[in-house]
């Protein structure tokens, strides 16, 4: 049996780099692809998280939604993939890289929940996981769904962000004086999804104290999406497409964009999926 030595994503991107990336042409490139999935999980990432197919589904959404190209993305992904087997080929460590399915390139995601999903899948968490932790999850499903948030950024939602006088959540924290707030954005609670948030201000996270990372959040909702008899395609992250999906039925893009956090306006619009009530509505307006 492998005696594990490389317990972490730093010590395993460490000897990769010292081993077999250094003196290779393609070092730069290696080293700058490498250092996305640093940025995304930090070194201090066990490994042992590495080997859950979710982890790394939800890190493709994650650069997706960062309006990275297939091809770009596939490439992080190669790197990241490559210092896993690499240093269990060492002999470092027995963790095995899993089989999942990288990005298309040249296309987007087309899935997304619709609200009855939503829906479905919210009561399904509660029978299948009980009270306590099946309304947990239902929650957190609702509100992702309702807010778009990211998964990472659920689980850093506070209660002093929701500003209960407007009725609206500050994603990335209410902006001070201090600190602009130029990456934090406001969203109006939807009434699906109010009571929820005010049901949880008596403690410091919202969602936080559920979960102990977002590995054990992803691995209950596959159970529930599994129950729901829904595609393996249709990740965590699709709720934050399906929010933009809504949002297209009946915003334009540009408060999209807002509402969402990107960048730019052709990030959104991928996330802007053809409903049959949205093109009804756009050919009845004619």
């Amino acid at each position: 049996m492998t005696t594990t030595t490389v317990k972490t994503w730093g010590d395993a991107l460490d000897y990769t780099w010292r081993v077999k990336w250094k003196r290779m042409n393609s070092a730069k490139t290696n080293s700058i692809n490498a250092n996305h999935v640093t940025d995304y999980g930090g070194r201090s990432l066990p490994l042992k998280r590495l080997t859950v197919a979710g982890w790394w589904m939800e890190f493709k959404a994650e650069m997706e939604d960062q309006g990275r190209s297939g091809s770009t993305i596939n490439r992080i992904l190669s790197a990241g993939t490559t210092v896993m087997k690499f240093t269990r080929l060492a002999g470092l460590h027995d963790f095995a890289c899993p089989q999942f399915e990288r990005a298309k390139e040249g296309e987007h995601r087309l899935t997304y929940f619709t609200k009855e999903q939503i829906d479905q899948l919210s009561h399904i968490s509660r029978d299948l996981y009980g009270h306590t932790w099946g309304n947990a999850l239902a929650d957190a499903i609702e509100v992702s769904g309702y807010t778009g948030v990211r998964q990472g950024e659920l689980l850093k939602l506070r209660s002093s962000d929701v500003d209960v006088a407007h009725d609206q959540l500050w994603v990335g924290g209410k902006p001070t004086l201090v600190t602009k707030g130029r990456n934090c954005r406001n969203i109006a609670l939807h009434p699906k999804i109010k009571g929820i948030i005010m049901n949880r201000l008596d403690q410091e996270f919202l969602f936080k104290d559920d979960w102990n990372n977002k590995d054990q959040l992803f691995g209950a909702f596959k159970k529930v999406r599994k129950a729901a008899g829904i595609s393996e395609d249709h990740v965590w992250h699709t709720l934050r497409h399906s929010f933009g999906t809504f949002l297209g039925e009946t915003t334009h893009p540009r408060q999209i964009m807002a509402l969402m956090g990107h960048a730019n306006i052709e990030t959104s619009l991928r996330y802007v999926k053809a409903t049959d009530a949205a093109t009804r509505s756009a050919v009845l307006a004619i």
